[in-house]
């Protein structure tokens, strides 16, 4: 698990909020919903995952339901995780769209670029 990646990964999506809580605990949020973690100690990321897939990977060796935060769904994935660090980021851009999806839908068209039928490019709503 490339830590410094899943940081510039988490900080390079949109709306994305850093903070530092907890004695040291690296928080990312979208729009005042937390999404990621990634722990002092530079070896554990949790976020929140699928409902689908919840059991699925806390069953993975080196992932575990995150204590305090499994009702709601996140997963901690630990230095024994065997998924690569590319996988981990799109778990984090599924856990970006799980937030985005219970915001307000003014805040949603904000954040996500919509298709331009014409040119195929994407823009920015209003």
């Amino acid at each position: 698990m490339d830590i410094k990646a899943l940081h510039t990964h988490c900080q390079a999506l949109i709306g994305v909020r850093h903070d530092v809580k907890w004695g040291g605990v690296d928080v990312y949020s979208v729009h005042q919903t937390k999404m990621v973690c990634i722990f002092f100690d530079d070896s554990r990321m949790a976020c929140k995952v699928p409902e689908d897939l919840f059991v699925m990977m806390a069953e993975i060796p080196g992932c575990r339901p995150a204590p305090h935060l499994a009702r709601a769904g996140w997963i901690e994935f630990g230095s024994a995780c065997p998924l690569p660090t590319s996988e981990l980021e799109n778990i984090i851009n599924r856990s970006w769209h799980l937030v985005v999806d219970k915001l307000p839908k003014y805040v949603q068209n904000a954040l996500r670029p919509v298709l331009d039928n014409d040119t195929h490019k994407h823009k920015k709503t209003q």
